[in-house]
């Protein structure tokens, strides 16, 4: 009996053991499901820190030909067909000159700052900054990691950002848009429900940045719409 007992010990022990070890299979598939639980990976977040150049025209070694999606001089071509009625009226009526709060040193729109100039990544405990290189149209942006968006949101050209790691891509989710600023340099406009998801991740040994863009309004959209941009980075003396 005393064997026997022992023998019912060391299994109960070796049974606690790999538990511990390895949960089990629903609990592992639970964690990895949970997009907002996850961590980056080691340094991750270190290596997204830098200057990023200019977008226009850039394409990591290697990559093919059609992977900026949707280029920058020829969005429009893309969006004008997506435009509802009313908005694809107000993109007639406006007059760029006049209209794009830009040109009057005032920030322009998240999209369209976004779409072609560079900028500075500054990583901080539960937060990520964006330095835009050219200033005032590109100001700051603050992408926050530890909270939701706000209940009762205050309306800006830059929204509110939040994001968080799925693997090792930055996902970045964006509302609360007023209605002053542009889709493109062609005027088409938006609406305050305008929702941008990006999906940013290293690529090409990390000299290189991928940001795929996901544009949803469905008041002013009659689908959403994807452009993605690269942008290399920059040695650390550069001057933004």
């Amino acid at each position: 009996m005393k064997n026997g007992c022992a023998l019912t010990l060391i299994g109960l022990v070796v049974t606690a053991a790999l538990l511990v070890a390895a949960p089990p299979a629903a609990a592992q598939s639970s964690g990895a499901a949970s997009s907002k639980a996850s961590a980056p990976a080691p340094n991750l977040e270190e290596q997204f820190n830098g200057l990023w150049g200019d977008s226009e025209n850039q394409m990591p070694p290697g990559f093919p030909p059609y992977a900026t999606t949707n280029p920058f001089r020829t969005i429009e071509r893309v969006i004008a067909p997506l435009l509802q009625p009313w908005a694809a009226a107000r993109k007639e009526a406006t007059i760029f000159e006049i209209e794009e709060v830009g040109a009057f040193c005032r920030p322009t729109g998240l999209l369209l700052r976004h779409q072609n100039r560079g900028f500075q990544l500054i990583v901080s405990p539960g937060r990520i900054t964006l330095l835009g290189a050219q200033s005032p149209g590109n100001p700051i942006r603050r992408i926050y990691l530890n909270r939701d968006h706000p209940k009762n949101l205050l309306p800006t050209s830059a929204g509110d950002s939040i994001g968080h790691w799925e693997g090792d891509t930055l996902v970045v989710d964006t509302i609360g848009f007023d209605e002053t600023t542009l889709l493109s340099l062609e005027g088409s406009r938006h609406s305050e429900e305008l929702h941008i998801v990006e999906r940013m991740r290293l690529v090409a040994d990390g000299k290189w940045l991928e940001r795929r863009f996901v544009v949803d309004d469905p008041k002013a959209l009659k689908a959403p719409f994807t452009m993605v941009r690269y942008q290399q980075k920059l040695p650390a003396d550069t001057r933004p």
